[in-house]
């Protein structure tokens, strides 16, 4: 899961490019970010799950600070998942991706 992955994130506005990064941090739990048009975000209580994930994101939008679940899947350099922004009646927002690095 390590590395970076290069997402297209379907919206309903939609298919936009972000980038997710995963890397080992010292004692070796694994850390990442999320980069797109919205910014750069760390991930929180980011969580291994065999070949999945799951994590909160928090980015500011128009001077509002939204929160987000996000899950995913890798198999070999295949990435998938869905991000659920924590807002009454926002869509689930489905990704796809490759390994990028």
């Amino acid at each position: 899961m390590e590395g970076t992955w290069a997402l297209q994130v379907e919206t309903p506005f939609g298919t936009h490019p972000a980038t997710l990064t995963f890397e080992r941090e010292r004692g070796g739990t694994l850390g990442g970010h999320i980069k797109s048009r919205l910014g750069d975000a760390p991930l929180s209580g980011l969580n291994e799950t065999g070949a999945g994930f799951d994590a909160v994101v928090s980015l500011a939008v128009q001077g509002r600070t939204y929160e987000a679940s996000i899950n995913g899947q890798t198999e070999g350099d295949l990435i998938n998942g869905t991000i659920n922004v924590k807002f009454p009646l926002a869509p689930r927002i489905k990704f796809t991706g490759t390994r990028a690095g």
